[in-house]
């Protein structure tokens, strides 16, 4: 019996003129350091715009079952109904979107830990530089929950840092980046 050594991680490349395909690559690093640290994700965001659409869609396809066996002039009242809850939906998740979810791209609990932390990033238009926000908070209904530092921890580095010039992912560097404000984030406060 031969023992296989496990494949190497595929080499992340992105162009490095372009800052949208470096923060996604630099999103989807922290994404999964984090799922290896044991954070599991939850897609509450996810949720609550599906649910949105869902509705919207369900309201329009009962519009359009009763447009196709009645005649126009007997349905439209309902045809108004229904695109203006389509309307009411699209825009609700689109505030959503802005208000609630804002820049976050990962939110995700640690049970053993007791623990949710929540990861945002952004950019500014043509400036190379990644913006991180990491929060934590307990996790609802847990008897003895931690404290930590309740103040939002932010990393800012240029993406040159994390970058080869071909657009190779540096990701043994990015790891001890987010290693480090992930600890700071989680370091209990001095009491």
């Amino acid at each position: 019996m031969v023992a296989t050594a496990a494949p190497a991680p595929a080499k992340v490349k992105a162009n490095t003129s372009s800052v949208s395909e470096l923060k996604a690559a630099c999103d989807k690093g922290l994404k999964e350091l984090l799922t290896a640290r044991g954070y599991e994700e939850m897609h509450t965001h996810t949720d609550v715009k599906l649910v949105l659409g869902y509705i919207g869609v369900v309201f329009c396809a009962i519009d359009f079952a009763y447009s196709w066996k009645y005649p126009f002039e007997q349905t439209k009242w309902f045809s108004y109904i229904s695109v203006s809850v389509y309307a009411l939906v699209s825009a609700l998740a689109l505030v959503y979107s802005y208000v609630v979810q804002r820049d976050t791209f990962f939110v995700g609990y640690n049970k053993a830990k007791g623990h949710v932390v929540s990861a945002g990033s952004c950019t500014q238009k043509n400036e190379p530089t990644y913006r991180l926000t990491l929060t934590t908070r307990p996790i609802r209904g847990r008897q003895d929950p931690p404290v930590f530092n309740s103040k939002p921890v932010e990393l800012r580095q240029p993406f040159a840092t994390w970058f080869y010039e071909d657009g190779e992912f540096a990701s043994a560097k990015f790891n001890a980046d987010i290693e480090g404000a992930v600890e700071a984030l989680l370091a209990k406060k001095a009491d």
